[in-house]
């Protein structure tokens, strides 16, 4: 009984499924893994690749290192930002990179910050910061500063974060680090270090420049001359797992577009090419 009526129902669901199959499609994503102290030049030039591609990034940030490690256990990333060459060069040594991905995108700057409360303080030495002429720190200036008082330094983890290794071999190079050592404290990340100074966990700090300026006015802060630290090349990696190769080409040609390269000066960092 219920055969005939079957076979006249099933033009009607195929016609359905027919429809549905046509509808627009969910678009890509890319899947980026970027080092935290980018994080905010990438928030601002993520709109106008997504419209330009028509396609979601899924950005996931952190220290260098940590990024690196998930890699290498088969994290599912389409592009790696760095924050150094190191782990780049690493991944690349074991064959788990597009060939010949490995670019410079970007140069980072370390930054002093200094928290609102010890730079009113008209004894403390730290209120000269905002009238300095300069856009620089001299080393003289760095050293009166860091080596001043007993206020709290906040870093990223060394270990993990380029920022954090190039910040504490500045230290070592001034002779600061044996009066500096016990007053360090270590954050996870860039953005972890930016976070606990905000939230005044300490009083002073060295941050990639980019999250000095997107701190705003919660602190005072100065340029560290790039030729006290070890250079923060910043480098990419497409990676070989990638199911999204053309994409992740293209937004590699983004990002060392000269269009978007101009902009880094604003953004906190030196341009790549």
């Amino acid at each position: 009984m219920n055969w005939p009526l079957r076979w006249k129902l099933s033009p009607i669901l195929l016609a359905v499924l027919l429809l549905a199959s046509c509808g627009p499609r969910p678009p890509a994503t890319l899947k980026v893994a970027v080092a935290a102290g980018f994080l905010p030049a990438l928030a601002a030039l993520r709109g106008e690749f997504e419209q330009q591609c028509g396609c979601r990034l899924e950005v996931t940030a952190g220290a260098s290192g940590l990024l690196y490690s998930q890699i290498r256990e088969g994290g599912e990333y389409d592009v790696f930002l760095s924050a150094d060459s190191d782990r780049p060069r690493q991944l690349q040594q074991a064959s788990l990179i597009v060939p010949a991905s490995r670019q410079t995108y970007a140069r980072g700057q370390l930054a002093l910050w200094v928290s609102r409360d010890i730079s009113r303080d008209h004894n403390s030495g730290f209120s000269t910061l905002a009238s300095l002429s300069s856009e620089e720190l001299t080393p003289r200036q760095l050293i009166l500063l860091l080596g001043r008082g007993k206020h709290r330094v906040v870093v990223a983890d060394p270990q993990l974060a380029a920022d954090g290794h190039s910040a504490v071999s500045m230290l070592k190079k001034l002779r600061l680090w044996p009066r500096l050592r016990s007053r360090m404290v270590y954050a996870g990340n860039a953005g972890h270090a930016q976070i606990m100074l905000v939230q005044g966990e300490g009083e002073m700090g060295l941050i990639p420049h980019s999250l000095a300026l997107a701190s705003g006015n919660r602190g005072q802060y100065m340029r560290v001359p790039q030729r006290f630290y070890p250079a923060l090349n910043h480098q990419l990696v497409i990676l070989r797992s990638t199911r999204e190769r053309t994409l992740a080409i293209q937004f590699v040609q983004f990002l060392r577009s000269d269009r978007v390269q101009a902009r880094l000066s604003d953004l906190g960092f030196v341009r790549g090419k």
